[in-house]
């Protein structure tokens, strides 16, 4: 029994299922895949007042930041995978902080940096409308094929 894609329609159309209606972390943040294709995800996280972690200034806790960070990375990582029974975990993610996230959506675009035999890298920059790149962060994930 193979769990291939049939074409890389089907293949985004059950990854964005999958990420937006599946995962439940995400259904908390509300993610809304804006764009994916192979090497690259493009994120929409809604502003919610539970994310704010500086309650004086109205920022959004880094954290969830973070936590966005390593999900827009491991979306991308997902879109060479071959066999929806493949396995991706996060090996590393390290994050700059470059300015604090106002009371304002937050947008995600992950790339795929390098991508090896069993380790792939990917860059994300997060931002806003308002106040442009709030964060950049790369992440390292391992990749383990299914194999029959």
């Amino acid at each position: 029994m193979s769990l291939t894609y049939e074409s890389d329609e089907q293949k985004w159309a059950i990854i964005k299922m999958a990420i937006e209606q599946n995962m439940p972390a995400n259904k908390i943040f509300g993610f809304k895949i804006q764009e994916i294709r192979e090497g690259y995800a493009k994120i929409h996280v809604p502003f919610k007042e539970e994310f704010v972690g500086d309650f004086i200034h109205g920022l959004w806790h880094g954290g969830i930041i973070a936590s966005i960070a390593d999900s827009a990375a491991g979306i991308a990582a997902s879109t060479i995978m071959t066999d929806a029974r493949d396995k991706l975990n996060t090996i590393d993610l390290r994050i700059d902080y470059l300015s604090g996230a106002i009371k304002e959506d937050l947008y995600a675009e992950a790339e795929l940096l390098k991508v090896g035999k069993r380790i792939i890298k990917a860059d994300v920059k997060l931002y806003q409308q308002t106040k442009g790149t709030v964060a950049l962060a790369r992440g390292a994930f391992s990749l383990l094929k299914f194999e029959e």
